[in-house]
């Protein structure tokens, strides 16, 4: 009668014990804001340690950050700044126990400070900074450009004075962040606001923006630790040519793209042509900034296929190839050209890339310097692999 009494008592406890756990796993894997089909980019570390420690150091993860704790732009290395307008009108840039602020002096009087509470863009080139108005994310003054040490004025903002009243679009978020819950609002002109739920937002390109939501995934991976072929996610490799690179073309494709409901819901082997109004490739140049896959698209290397995003680009890797190894990436499939224009085909393999994918300047985008009118203009490398005639009679 005793062993029965310990045993029932045994298995009461690890009913108990199993429903905690399970509940627990269940609570920690529905406070992603996108929902319980949704494990957090946490859970991915346990089993993928390798690619997500690389990963959450490049550029996609580092999309778009949140500052809401004293000093969380420290790493950011943003040096303070004065903008100069005009001899009456200034921005200046302050970092503060507290974060980094922008101030609108006017006459040396202190009109306007706002705190910087999201920072956009990964450094490589500039970073774009937010701040809150209500539940609305509003775009601050001035941009900073990394490689020219410059804070410059925002683009497409009044070149005379100081301007806080840009509204940051879903769109933006859409690109450069992995969810966030809008709401739509009637302002008092009747126009239409975005407002957004403050703590949904989920800054970087995580794991699950790109692979798609992972709690089945994980919960079947924990409970069968044995299965070392993945479950419940789908593989990139069996997707095909089209559909491997519109999972980059959703961000990689401009603003043109449209959606009836926000990008967030786009998942691996979705395709963007079924999107309304999607932007894409007729024969025009399409601008570097943000449309890589329609400049891609004119390429002959993707016509034919044999040029994908991936086929140069590794997304989890933290540091970007040198030029000599994207050289060999094209080698690899032009091993027998005849290169004119290079007596030495050793030339040829250190850098293909300055020829056929140069440096072009944006025609959407450029910045202006301070106490000048005269713009920097934002110069990208174009996904458009060509002969560029231009090029070889300048040489």
């Amino acid at each position: 009668m005793g062993r029965r009494r310990i045993f029932l008592i045994f298995c009461i406890l690890a009913i108990f014990v199993f429903a905690a756990v399970q509940c627990t796993q269940v609570e920690s894997i529905s406070t992603d804001s996108r929902g319980s089909g949704y494990a957090g980019s946490a859970t991915c570390v346990s089993c993928h340690k390798d690619l997500a420690t690389s990963a959450f150091h490049n550029s996609h993860f580092k999309a778009s950050k949140m500052l809401n704790k004293p000093n969380s732009a420290d790493s950011m290395h943003i040096p303070d700044g004065t903008f100069i307008f005009n001899e009456n009108t200034k921005v200046q840039v302050k970092n503060r126990p507290d974060g980094l602020y922008q101030s609108a002096l006017i006459k040396g009087i202190d009109q306007k400070t706002e705190h910087t509470d999201m920072v956009f863009g990964a450094g490589n080139s500039a970073y774009t900074f937010a701040f809150w108005y209500g539940n609305q994310l509003m775009q601050m003054p001035l941009n900073y450009l990394t490689k020219e040490h410059q804070w410059v004025n925002s683009p497409g903002f009044p070149e005379e004075q100081v301007y806080f009243g840009r509204a940051i679009a879903m769109r933006c978020l859409e690109c450069h962040s992995s969810y966030a819950e809008v709401k739509l609002t009637q302002a008092e002109n009747f126009s239409i606001k975005e407002e957004y739920v403050k703590n949904s937002i989920i800054a970087g390109i995580d794991c699950e923006r790109c692979h798609g939501p992972a709690a089945q995934h994980v919960n079947f991976h924990q409970e069968n630790p044995t299965v070392k072929t993945a479950n419940f996610m789908p593989a990139y490799k069996e997707l095909s040519f089209s559909q491997r690179v519109d999972a980059c073309g959703v961000c990689h494709s401009g603003t043109g793209l449209q959606m009836l409901s926000p990008t967030f819901s786009f998942k691996p082997g979705d395709t963007l042509k079924t999107l309304p109004e999607y932007s894409a490739y007729r024969g025009e140049d399409p601008d570097v900034h943000g449309k890589q896959k329609q400049l891609l698209e004119a390429s002959l290397c993707y016509k034919i296929g044999k040029a994908e995003c991936i086929t140069c680009h590794d997304v989890h890797e933290d540091k970007k190839p040198g030029l000599a190894l994207y050289s060999a990436k094209c080698i690899s499939c032009h091993q027998e050209v005849k290169h004119e224009m290079l007596k030495e085909k050793a030339l040829l393999a250190k850098n293909c890339i300055d020829c056929h994918m140069p440096i072009k300047e944006s025609h959407a985008i450029s910045f202006q310097r301070s106490n000048s009118k005269k713009k920097i203009p934002y110069k990208l490398r174009t996904h458009r692999i060509a002969i560029y005639k231009d090029l070889i009679k300048a040489k």
